[in-house]
């Protein structure tokens, strides 16, 4: 076994990725700006401040960006209220089992804290993590490996080596290698590249897939 596992959440707890690439495009059309699903998976994994300057980038400094990041948090909320955060499968499952060997459960997310903690408390999950990390907690957001860093530092553990980090996207995988923890590939919309993959320590379907000893031998 590990000494802890760390995960991220849009797209690999929840499957909210599909549902914020909605929002982008409702909020963006409204605002009379056509936002290609293109530009939304390359913000995929990185934190405000990045995705602020590649959607600037993109559309133009004029693009009310502050504006459209508050619609598209509230068109996703109004869709959450109605039936929670929409679960990927095997999630309870692996929690569990982590738990019940004693390995320490730390959430290191892109996502803000405010809505980051309402989505876990809504889905009944928060009893599960010993420590969380917020993107807006660090300097530099995934690739960079600082947001891994100051989850394992929460958790009271010093060797990266012993930690598995679950992952759905180029940045967070990118991000947990230079750490030097074990990154898991959980695909979801994004297919990284060749050179991303080579990082990887083990790629499956399903988190319950990574339930068992045999997955961390």
């Amino acid at each position: 076994m590990v000494d802890a596992a760390i995960f991220d959440m849009d797209g690999l707890l929840f499957d909210t990725e599909r549902l914020c690439c909605d929002a982008w495009r409702d909020v963006s059309s409204a605002s009379g700006y056509l936002m290609e699903e293109s530009l939304f998976l390359s913000c995929v994994g990185r934190n405000d401040r990045d995705t602020r300057t590649i959607v600037l980038k993109a559309l133009g400094e004029s693009f009310p960006y502050d504006e459209f990041k508050v619609k598209a948090g509230e068109w996703m909320m109004r869709a959450m209220h109605r039936g929670g955060p929409p679960e990927k499968p095997g999630i309870r499952p692996l929690l569990g089992f982590l738990r019940d060997r004693g390995a320490k459960i730390a959430l290191a997310t892109s996502t803000s804290e405010r809505h980051a903690r309402w989505m876990i408390e809504r889905a009944g999950l928060s009893p599960f993590f010993d420590a969380c990390a917020f993107g807006t907690e660090v300097e530099r957001g995934k690739p960079s490996p600082d947001i891994f860093l100051l989850a394992m530092n929460r958790l009271s553990l010093s060797a990266p080596e012993r930690i598995v980090v679950f992952e759905d996207s180029s940045a967070g995988i990118e991000a947990a290698s230079k750490a030097g923890m074990k990154p898991v590939f959980v695909p979801d919309m994004v297919n990284p590249p060749e050179a991303v993959l080579a990082l990887v320590w083990k790629k499956i379907e399903r988190l319950d897939e990574a339930a068992n000893e045999a997955f961390y031998a």
